[in-house]
């Protein structure tokens, strides 16, 4: 944000929140954020495998249809300016 990072907080469907307390509770942290760590340091290959896969999009521009190979991070991130403007 404008004024620094600041903490934030997630809401979790009660199925999914079970799942993550067990992981937590397996993996003996006390704080979920340790868990999060965890999770995106294990995740940290596939991610990055993720966003810099090429994918094939579709933007039309008039009556014309351009077809442009975008990582699925560059994607997101376009998406993401989308909705913003809206």
């Amino acid at each position: 944000t404008a004024q620094g990072v600041r903490a934030r907080r997630m809401r979790l469907p009660l199925k999914i929140a079970r799942k993550f307390f067990h992981l937590q509770d397996m993996l003996g942290f006390d704080k979920a954020s340790k868990t999060i760590e965890w999770m995106l340091a294990k995740s940290k290959g596939a991610i990055k495998e993720l966003t810099e896969k090429p994918i094939p999009i579709t933007t039309n521009i008039g009556d014309q249809g351009i077809s442009e190979y975008l990582s699925e991070g560059e994607r997101n991130k376009m998406e993401l300016g989308k909705a913003a403007r809206e």
